[in-house]
Formats: structure tokens, C-alpha cells, sequence
């Protein structure tokens, strides 16, 4: 089967991804508090412990963004996440990290976290790979937490959608440049 998916539409969806938050690669915190350091505008937005320990299924996963609580109105809002949202979200699910580099003409992913601009892809080997075409694949998955990605609009598989390469085309590339970027 050929995974199809739908471009992420943050208005319908309200942002869900970012139920939990993001988790980060340590050069991902070290970005995150340098930006928020230098912003006092961002910091403002923020509660004082915006990075916390993360779990998940009882296990320790590492650094995240916290979250707080977020009613989605969304009714197709998965039952089993949590009704929370990562702090860097306004009310409307638009990401502070992505308005700040917007607003100074920059790439509007410039300071958000791998996984989150990444999402639904994902990096095996040091190449994208896409999220699962089918749901029984989806790694996140536990006795009453049927999955993440492939929940999500954008990461689940939709008939109606486009190939997933040309969905997450932007995500592809900007990887692609990321990658050569750091080999240089």
C-alpha cells in the first residue's frame, strides 16, 4: 500500500501533535534556552520550567518542552492523549518558536526542535523516513494508547491524500538542506 497522506492543517486539528510536547536531542535544549534567554518577549509566554523529564509507558524517554492543559475542541481529538499542549503553543496550536522566526524574515523552522518540523517523519540512518502506513505499525503503541502517529491527521494514512513524499515535501527538503548544511 502506498501511504497517502493529508498536509498538516493545523485549524482542523488544532495542533494535536503537540499534546505532549516535543522531545529533545540535548543540542535541541541548548537551542531552546539560548532563544529564550535572548527573547524576553518568548520568555514571558512561558511558565519558569519549560523543559521537564519525559515519560512515556513508564519509561524515562529523556528532555522534553512541558505542557499544560488545553481543551481541543476538535471531536476527532484521539481519547488516549492527553488534553495538554506543549508551552511553546499559543491558544490556537501556532508555535511561538515559529512566529518568532517568521517575524525576523527568517526560515519559520529556524528555531523549533528536530522532531517537532520533522513530525510525522521521522530520521533512520540519516535519512526521512515516513510515519507507518498502517496502524498495527505504529512503534507507540501500548495497551490503551493505540498510537501517535498514525492517529494524527497528517500522520495517518488517507486515501484521499497525496503520496506522502509530495505531502511532506517542505519537511523533505528542509531535511535535505539540514543534512548538507552540517556536512559542510
Amino acid at each position: 500500500m502506498e501511504l497517502k497522506l493529508q498536509t498538516c492543517d493545523i485549524h482542523a486539528c488544532e495542533a494535536m501533535c503537540c499534546h505532549d510536547g516535543v522531545y529533545l536531542e540535548p543540542e535541541d535544549e541548548a537551542a531552546l534556552r539560548a532563544i529564550v534567554a535572548s527573547e524576553p518577549a518568548l520568555r514571558a509566554k512561558l511558565p519558569e520550567v519549560f523543559v521537564v523529564e519525559g515519560h512515556w509507558n513508564g519509561e524515562h524517554l529523556g528532555r522534553k518542552t512541558a505542557t499544560r492543559p488545553h481543551e481541543y475542541r476538535n471531536p476527532a481529538f484521539p481519547a488516549h492523549f492527553p488534553r495538554t499542549r506543549c508551552v511553546f503553543a499559543d491558544d490556537a496550536g501556532f508555535c511561538e518558536l515559529e512566529k518568532l522566526a517568521r517575524g525576523r524574515g527568517e526560515h519559520p523552522w529556524k528555531y523549533k526542535p528536530f522532531t517537532c518540523w520533522m513530525f510525522p517523519l521521522e530520521e533512520d540512518a540519516g535519512q526521512a523516513v515516513p510515519p507507518p502506513a498502517k496502524a498495527e505499525d505504529d512503534p507507540y503503541q501500548a495497551p490503551g494508547y493505540p498510537g501517535y502517529a498514525t492517529v494524527v491527521p497528517c500522520g495517518k494514512h488517507d486515501p484521499q491524500g497525496r503520496p506522502w513524499k509530495q505531502a511532506l515535501e517542505r519537511e523533505l527538503q528542509y531535511f535535505s538542506h539540514r543534512r548538507s548544511k552540517s556536512e559542510d
